[in-house]
């Protein structure tokens, strides 16, 4: 199933964590269940606006992980439609 996830860094968190060493290991040493697919991530740079993490899971039990994993980041997860396959199936042209 599709989620998107909007993603702050909690308040003081960045200075007490090694954020480099802790994504090396999430991303790269196999810390992130084999069930989470990372669809896209995007952010904003110099601004308060939440991160966006658009990703599939198999499990609700994976999401769990990640979540618990970066304590450091507030998670607001949503399952997520893919309104652009609605839309054409409307008959929309869509690009």
């Amino acid at each position: 199933m599709l989620y998107i996830a909007f993603i702050k860094s909690r308040q003081g968190s960045a200075t007490d964590v090694d954020i480099v060493a802790k994504s090396r290991k999430w991303w790269n040493e196999g810390a992130k269940p084999p069930g989470l697919k990372t669809i896209g991530f995007y952010g904003v740079l110099s601004s308060n606006t939440p991160d966006v993490l658009v990703f599939e899971s198999s499990n609700h039990d994976d999401i769990r992980t990640m979540i618990e994993y970066w304590r450091d980041v507030s998670f607001e997860v949503h399952p997520a439609v893919d309104m652009a396959q609605v839309f054409h199936a409307q008959g929309m042209d869509v690009s």
